[in-house]
């Protein structure tokens, strides 16, 4: 996990990315002769260099996970043709950060092509995408399969990447490396924004974020959340500054609910269906806890734990919600 500043976030993503692209020999695409071989770059991945085409031969993006690599796609308005979609016996009801981006999408064309963690390799092959873009830990497993299809371009889990370090890679291999850095330069200015106004709030306000779920309560030390968190400064509550620490979920039971989370001044919760969201105010134990008594709260949903530019821009509006509540 990498709990840096802004600005030291932006030199390891640059670091990662490295020389950038490089001229590379041409490579035939799936099926086609090496005569006829479109020109390709070579760029710098967490899963070693990889070819990919020529900004101006990238017609169509599919991505696999959902979060982070949709978030980059979107934010770096490349052109999305297909990702997963999320069943709706799932509960969400909050208007996501990438609800615009993928109504948008949609609007050109794109498509889901099957439910989040069901990749479906037939259904990539149909829609024929020029490039693939998701997470290590999706694509390893079937990585012959998709390269057999389109190029790919991998970027990190939590404990590999930041997001900016993933923006620039896919940046780079998109040319889109100035667009990249101009998100970075956003969510940066915004992040020192948030510290001016607040910094009084942010300097004697304990935070915490957590999940509700029907399993419990639980911090999430390499979370999205939490490292918005800590670029604006957030003065850590005890357990999440145990989350921290460990760059560990640390987990609670209800029982624990009041005892994990009384000395939070304010607190950034979780939780995904409006059915919870009502059933904890029947809670007393979640209703007693002084930041709920003295409205302190803003709600959130899971799909933030992760993402790129756009989602960490959201996480910072929530937060700065929750300075303003205080």
């Amino acid at each position: 996990m990498l709990t840096t500043t802004p600005a030291r976030r932006r030199s390891a993503a640059l670091g990662l990315v490295g020389a950038a692209l490089l001229l590379a020999p041409a490579c035939a695409g799936p099926g086609t002769d090496s005569g006829d071989a479109a020109p390709t770059r070579t760029v710098d991945t967490v899963m070693g260099e990889v070819a990919v085409p020529e900004p101006e031969d990238i017609d169509s993006v599919v991505v696999l996970e959902g979060r982070r690599d949709t978030d980059v796609v979107l934010a770096l308005d490349l052109p999305l043709v297909g990702y997963p979609s999320r069943d709706p016996a799932d509960g969400y009801e909050l208007r996501g950060p990438l609800a615009d981006g993928l109504e948008a999408a949609d609007a050109q064309g794109a498509q889901p092509l099957f439910l989040v963690d069901e990749i479906n390799l037939e259904a990539i092959a149909q829609v024929a995408p020029d490039l693939i873009v998701s997470r290590s830990t999706e694509l390893e497993p079937i990585m012959a399969e998709l390269q057999a299809i389109a190029p790919v371009v991998p970027i990190g889990n939590q404990d590999e990447t930041t997001w900016q370090a993933d923006l620039l890679t896919v940046g780079a291999a998109t040319g889109r490396t100035a667009e990249a850095e101009a998100l970075i330069a956003e969510y940066d200015a915004r992040v020192q924004e948030i510290r001016t106004r607040y910094a009084e709030q942010i300097a004697t306000t304990s935070v915490v974020p957590f999940e509700y779920d029907d399993e419990g309560t639980d911090v999430g030390g390499g979370r999205l959340e939490s490292m918005v968190l800590q670029d604006v400064g957030a003065l850590p509550s005890e357990a999440f500054a145990q989350a921290l620490d460990s760059g560990e979920t640390v987990e609670f039971s209800f029982e624990q609910t009041r005892t994990a989370y009384d000395d939070a001044d304010a607190i950034l919760v979780f939780v995904t269906s409006a059915q919870m969201w009502a059933s904890m105010g029947q809670d007393a134990l979640w209703t007693s806890l002084p930041a709920v008594e003295q409205g302190q709260v803003v709600r959130g949903d899971r799909l933030t734990h992760d993402g790129g530019p756009l989602t960490a821009l959201h996480v910072l509006d929530q937060v700065e919600q929750l300075y303003a509540s205080v």
